[in-house]
């Protein structure tokens, strides 16, 4: 799934940009069908196309790109030009299954699943603990953490960082079979003429987003959390809010660019599982 790897399946359709579909495997094909779920929900503010400007930004030179060269790029970003084929069954293999396919149908976009990735495998990663007959344990991606049964007899704290004060937590939650996930603007970034940019791109404008120091996501599934993070970071804190507050089973809880803590109407910095009502965790 990666895009700098050049043997990935993600690889393969961006060379194959603008040309006939290739065969991906059927893990890739779901994790990029709940990616455009999560972008038609989100009005593109979560777009695995943002790679066609996320590419000119360089954050070890911090250095801005030129604003022509971000026009341009933006032009390329729609998650639409993203095309899945289902697999079918080919009567002439006596009825297995064909692989799916996926193309992008103009050149010069290209795809990255920096932003749902890490936390689809956490979500795999969990699976495997389950499978290997584990029904307590703790899995931390850096940012998106998944939690599951209990530690001892206690439920498991998960610590939601504060975005400028790196010694200080926001809430420390008791959870259990929760995903948290939380994107922020304090972990890759650079200051530029006294302005900060971080690695998160709005695909709408091609600059990094602004309206949000982090954004936590409580949800069933990692990669779930993971992208939404994304998402109402982009969109900011009002459209953020009203986002989630539409979603059955997720809660957040945001810090806008003034330092202000906004939380959804379920999400309580003492809550337990039972409070939350979702299965899974991740925080920074």
């Amino acid at each position: 799934m990666s895009e700098w790897r050049p043997d990935s399946d993600v690889s393969r359709i961006n060379r194959n940009a603008g040309g006939d579909a290739v065969e991906i495997s059927l893990e890739l094909f779901r994790l990029l069908q709940a990616a455009r779920q999560i972008s038609e929900l989100s009005d593109g503010a979560f777009d695995v196309s943002f790679r066609s400007a996320g590419t000119l930004w360089d954050f070890r030179k911090a250095t801005v790109p030129e604003p022509e060269q971000i026009q341009q790029a933006i032009q390329h970003i729609d998650y639409r030009r993203l095309e899945l084929v289902p697999p079918a069954l080919d009567s002439e293999a006596g009825g297995q299954g064909k692989l799916p396919k996926a193309r992008i149908s103009h050149p010069n976009t290209s795809i990255g699943l920096g932003a749902i990735a890490k936390g689809y495998a956490v979500d795999r990663a969990a699976q495997l603990f389950r499978q290997a007959g584990f029904d307590a344990f703790s899995i931390n991606a850096g940012g998106d953490l998944y939690v599951a049964g209990r530690k001892g007899e206690q439920l498991w704290k998960v610590g939601i960082q504060h975005p400028r004060e790196h010694d200080r937590l926001l809430a420390n939650l008791p959870a259990s079979n929760l995903a948290v996930a939380t994107s922020g603007d304090y972990e890759r970034f650079f200051i530029h003429n006294g302005q900060r940019y971080s690695h998160i791109i709005n695909p709408h404008t091609g600059y990094p987003a602004n309206g949000c120091q982090s954004v936590t996501i409580m949800a069933e599934r990692a990669f779930w959390a993971d992208a939404l993070a994304t998402a109402v970071f982009v969109l900011g804190p009002s459209k953020g809010l009203a986002l989630v507050e539409n979603m059955n089973g997720v809660e957040t809880l945001i810090v806008d660019d003034q330092g202000k803590v906004r939380m959804s109407s379920g999400f309580s910095p003492e809550a337990g599982p039972d409070a939350v009502q979702t299965p899974t965790v991740v925080a920074d």
